[in-house]
């Protein structure tokens, strides 16, 4: 085994933090307090999901199946079931889950992510891994630390007793007790009980049906012409291409506007979810409804709805919902007390000033990475909040919420139940569309059990204990509260998010790997979660530059809109490797894929009325429409 520096770590410590507080009922404050971690700036995101899959929301004995689009953060729990798959994205990481697999998220951060894998199959690719980032894999037999970008099969054979560790591509480094050693690309490797010294390490076995599906599920990936214009690190931008239609405005750049039915508004297709330790988060029910729910502002052109992404080479901060809220007249944001709550999507440059505590940094940074303007304009928007107009009213209020539809009102029941808010919807009140006071700190309302998500008709048949297996792992996870426990901590709060505990705790679960030096490659370049310029890659034009600050316009003439065609890319050679016979015999499970969603249109504009047939109704969605690709596939992994 080769020694190598080991990692450096990641403070937790944060001296003097921003809360985003009332400071009256016109708008939302900032307020010092102590000792508080920011949330961290990812979270994974369930974007596929076949079959039976189930979430436990951390602290909870809850099982949910409204997994689609579902934040995953610390604690949380994912399962599928048997000739059942999943799959969860964080940023350009794709974490893929076999038939009956299952694994808890011990810890997702900035630097970290920490994975407790004690049964079945996990396809992963990591597309680039910094020098101060880690990845691991907790298994019963050795944690599991990614030492390079590549791809990486985790088996665990309980029948057989075997833990067998695919590299693909990479290095991935197994460590057991003091001992460690390096599974390269092109390998796979055994491992029992018995200790690494008795494993057994041959060549690559032939490609199962897993394996195929993951490899049609890359390049999926590879060919998204959305990279064009967001970063991969913005989780869900892999399903943009196929629901919507990339263009560029003049001073505003590139926009993303979904192939949806008439009478359609952001934030309306959905339910709301408590996400510690967010609070309460959008969980869109669209296909594609993630990034632009969690990053970059929404904007009304012409008529139509469009996304803005923001910069293209920041890495986006995660929110978890870009809204300004409103309530009843006299009473501002304090909403919970009123029959009915109300929201409406942010618009171009508006900041966002969360509800939960975070420091004036993190105040910034979601900022900046999702919208065009300085730090200084953020600081001073912070500094003047309470001195601003009436938010709704005619200057630099929020403009979306004079825009007709773009309210959405639900009653506070379905709000705290998680229940879906187009059968659901209130009625909203004049005063709220012109006038009403508005601000982008989430209603001071504690969540219900239900809140974390609606209790699924049975439980999945997986043994309790199985979750309860001990693992070997290098990383110490951080605690995670009983759902009762974090509920009270939010009452005492006055209804408002309460920071996630950073100490370390001892779980009886968690067995810990000797401190082994592992043989870490050169780094690779990876972006940062602290506002810093991520990898060097081709850059569209600005529009407009950073720091420049513009209002758009009531509408936009149709010779100002143009498509944007960037020069076509081919999609990196990958050196074939040489196959053996397997180690051991496998029969491929009986699995039958969906057919992929058709693709929608490269035009500019969605295609005039009388070609689509039939009309979409008013509560439908429009189908996309296909497109041939555009790039072609990356060649196979294996021969």
């Amino acid at each position: 085994m080769k020694s190598a520096r080991s990692l450096p770590s990641r403070s937790l410590g944060f001296t003097a933090i921003l809360v985003a507080t009332l400071l009256a009922p016109l708008c939302a404050g900032v307020a010092l307090a102590e000792e508080n971690p920011d949330p961290p700036g990812r979270a994974a995101r369930i974007n596929l999901a076949l079959g039976a899959v189930s979430l436990q929301p951390a602290g909870t004995e809850v099982w949910t199946n409204e997994v689609l689009n579902r934040p995953l953060a610390t604690g949380d729990r994912l399962w599928s079931d048997r000739e059942a798959r999943a799959e969860v994205h964080v940023g350009s990481v794709a974490i893929r889950l076999g038939s009956e697999s299952g694994f808890e998220l011990l810890n997702i951060d900035d630097r970290t992510v920490q994975i407790k894998q004690t049964a079945g199959t996990l396809g992963v690719r990591v597309r680039a891994l910094g020098p101060d980032q880690t990845f691991e894999i907790d298994t019963p037999m050795a944690a599991l630390s990614v030492l390079s970008p590549g791809e990486y099969r985790i088996d665990i054979d309980d029948a057989a007793g075997v833990l067998r560790v695919t590299a693909l591509s990479g290095q991935i480094a197994v460590t057991s007790g003091s001992e460690a050693e390096t599974v390269r690309g092109g390998e796979q490797a055994e491992y029992s009980d018995q200790g690494l010294a008795q494993a057994n390490v041959g060549a690559l076995p032939p490609a199962d049906a897993f394996d195929q599906w993951v490899l049609e599920r890359d390049r999926r990936e590879d060919r998204a012409v959305a990279t064009r214009y967001v970063s991969r690190e913005l989780t869900g931008y892999e399903d943009l291409d196929d629901y919507g239609s990339w263009q560029v405005v003049d001073d505003y750049g590139p926009l993303w506007t979904p192939a949806v039915a008439v009478g359609w508004a952001p934030y309306r297709d959905g339910h709301w979810a408590w996400v510690a330790p967010w609070g309460w988060t959008w969980v869109d029910s669209a296909p594609w409804g993630f990034a632009p729910f969690h990053y970059g502002r929404w904007m009304s052109l012409g008529g139509r709805w469009c996304w803005a992404p923001g910069p293209r080479r920041a890495v986006p901060v995660y929110a978890p919902a870009l809204v300004g809220w409103v309530g009843r007249p006299g009473v501002g944001i304090a909403v919970g007390i009123g029959p009915s709550i109300g929201w409406f999507p942010l618009g171009w440059n508006e900041v966002y000033v969360p509800s939960y505590r975070v420091s004036p940094g993190y105040v910034r940074t979601i900022n900046v990475t999702n919208i065009h303007v300085t730090n200084e304009y953020v600081t001073n928007y912070v500094t003047n909040l309470s001195n601003r107009p009436v938010m709704g009213a005619p200057g630099p209020g929020f403009r979306n919420q004079g825009i007709p539809g773009a309210v959405t009102a639900t009653t506070r029941g379905a709000f705290t139940g998680a229940e879906p808010v187009q059968q659901h919807r209130a009625e909203v009140p004049r005063e709220w569309l012109a006038g009403g006071a508005a601000a982008t700190a989430a209603p001071a309302i504690a969540p219900n059990l239900q809140s974390v998500g609606r209790r699924a008709p049975a439980a999945p048949p997986v043994d309790a204990s199985l979750w309860n297996r001990p693992v070997i792992a290098r990383g110490v996870p951080p605690a995670t509260p009983a759902f009762e426990a974090q509920r009270r901590a939010v009452i005492a709060n006055g209804g408002q998010p309460v920071a996630a505990p950073a100490a370390r705790a001892p779980r009886n679960d968690i067995v810990r790997a000797a401190p082994v030096v592992l043989p870490r490659p050169a780094a690779t370049t990876q972006p940062s979660y602290g506002g810093a310029r991520g990898p060097a890659e081709p850059r569209p034009p600005a529009y407009p530059a950073e720091g420049r600050v513009r209002t758009p316009p009531p509408a936009i003439e149709a010779g100002r809109i143009a498509p944007i065609r960037p020069p076509p890319s081919v999609a990196p050679a990958r050196a074939p490797i040489e196959p053996r016979a397997p180690l051991e015999p496998r029969a491929a499970p009986t699995f039958r894929l969906p057919p992929e969603p058709r693709r929608a249109t490269d035009e500019s504009r969605p295609p005039p009325a009388r070609e689509r047939a039939p009309p979409p109704t008013q509560e439908q969605q429009q189908q996309p429409q296909s497109r041939p690709n555009d790039r072609a596939p990356r060649g196979d992994r294996r021969r």
